[in-house]
């Protein structure tokens, strides 16, 4: 199951949730405050070999 990270556009909260990919569109409440949170835009690394490789350059992370 992806891992995706969410913010609460209230109290400010980011947080990350893995979720199987049926629950893609459902909506996601603040795990602080409850309120409807935004998924986040950000990079995924992958694993090459025995190890996990980062990103080439830094996570581009769009906030609302």
């Amino acid at each position: 199951m992806p891992i995706y990270e969410y913010y609460c556009p209230y109290c400010k909260n980011e947080f990350e949730l893995m979720r199987s990919m049926s629950e893609i569109d459902k909506p996601v409440l603040c795990p602080k405050c409850g309120t409807k949170c935004q998924k986040l835009v950000s990079a995924s690394a992958s694993k090459t070999g025995s190890y996990v490789r980062p990103p080439e350059r830094s996570a581009f992370r769009q906030k609302p």
